[in-house]
This record gives structure tokens, C-alpha cells and sequence, in this order.
């Protein structure tokens, strides 16, 4: 009879410990909840007063009228995902500060920071091809000319994309080192031959004859 004495003590506790944690965590939940309905307003009533406003100014209309280059991606969409993201971002901030504590705010803030450094690298790109293609399609270029810009766009991305590995601080020194003396060898070639083609053209057919 007394080893079946602690159970009902065990039970005790173990009911206690449970009530202590609903009630630790239920002003929590209702702060989450509140947070969770205040970032649904701003998402419904702000982005739909953003959308009217650029859709009123008509950035997109404009690019095209003036430049002629018609964006890949709505500007519209690009400042309301922005809109949407920051709001996004603050909400897990404020769960990570509410549930787990100032301590994890660090690591949070170090993987949002990686996290937009590889969507920076990826609109970049972006940005960099459309600007490639409405080159090439505005101006006649020869083929030598395609190859070549598509070179240095190319090499410019691997510099953006080296800067997001994780490979250590010298050999990325070494990368950007190597990276920088091609695209100035590159660019000094492209330059010799922009400028000088034609006499150089003269020189070798004279040398021919």
C-alpha cells in the first residue's frame, strides 16, 4: 500500500505543472493572436491603399513609354511583395522575441540577412539578363558583340554568387582577385578592338598582300 502512495502526489504535480504552463503561455498566445490580426489589417487595408496609389501613378506604363523596355516583373508586384515581406518579417520577429526569447533574435537576424543577400544575387541577376536582352534587341549587335556582353555578364554574376558561399575569406579574396584582372583584361581587349578595329583591320590585310 505505500508504493501506490506517490501516484496520486505524482499526478498532483504533474496537473500543476501543466496548469502553470497554460497559464505562462496564455498571455502569449492572445499577444500572437493580436499580432496576427494586426499584420492581417495592414496587409488588407495599407496594400490595397499601395495598390490603388501605383496603380494611379503607373510605373510600369511609364518604363515602357519612355524607354521603350518592358519589365519581366510588375513594378506594382515588386513594391507590394516588399510590403508584404517586411510585414511578413516583423511577425516572425515578434514570435521569435515572444516565444523563444532575445537570445534567438541573433540567429534570426543572421539567417534573414543571408537570405536576402541570395535574393539580392538573384534579382540582380534578373535585372542584369532583361537589361541584356533589351540591349540586344534595341541595338544591332554582332554576334562577337553578344558573345562577349554575355561574358562579362556572366563573370559579374560569379563575383555576386562568390560573395554567397561559404567558402572562407582568402580563397574569396583569391576568386575576386582573379575575377577583377579577367574583366580588365577583358574590357582593356574589347576597348583595343571598339576603337582600333578598323586600323588593325587595315594592318593585317596590308600584311596579307
Amino acid at each position: 500500500m505505500k508504493m501506490d502512495q506517490p501516484e496520486p502526489n505524482f499526478l498532483k504535480e504533474f496537473l500543476s505543472m501543466i496548469s502553470r504552463e497554460i497559464l505562462y503561455l496564455t498571455p502569449k498566445l492572445l499577444i500572437a493572436i493580436l499580432m496576427i490580426v494586426a499584420a492581417f489589417i495592414i496587409v488588407r487595408f495599407v496594400g490595397s491603399g499601395v495598390r490603388k496609389l501605383l496603380s494611379m501613378a503607373d510605373v510600369d506604363g511609364m518604363i515602357k513609354r519612355y524607354s521603350g523596355i518592358e519589365l519581366p516583373i510588375s513594378f506594382n508586384s515588386i513594391v507590394l511583395s516588399l510590403l508584404y515581406i517586411g510585414v511578413a518579417l516583423t511577425l516572425v520577429y515578434g514570435f521569435i522575441n515572444l516565444f523563444l526569447g532575445e537570445a534567438y533574435i541573433e540567429a534570426a537576424t543572421s539567417v534573414m540577412i543571408y537570405g536576402a543577400r541570395v535574393i539580392s544575387v538573384i534579382v540582380l541577376a534578373i535585372i542584369l539578363f532583361t537589361a541584356f536582352s533589351a540591349v540586344i534587341e534595341k541595338i544591332r549587335v554582332e554576334s562577337r558583340m553578344k558573345g562577349y556582353l554575355f561574358f562579362i555578364v556572366t563573370l559579374l554574376l560569379t563575383a555576386m554568387l562568390i560573395d554567397v558561399t561559404a567558402l572562407s575569406e582568402p580563397v574569396k579574396q583569391s576568386l575576386y582577385m582573379g575575377l577583377a584582372i579577367g574583366i580588365g583584361a577583358s574590357l582593356a581587349v574589347f576597348s583595343i578592338w571598339f576603337f582600333f578595329h578598323e586600323y588593325l583591320d587595315k594592318m593585317v590585310g596590308k600584311r596579307r598582300k
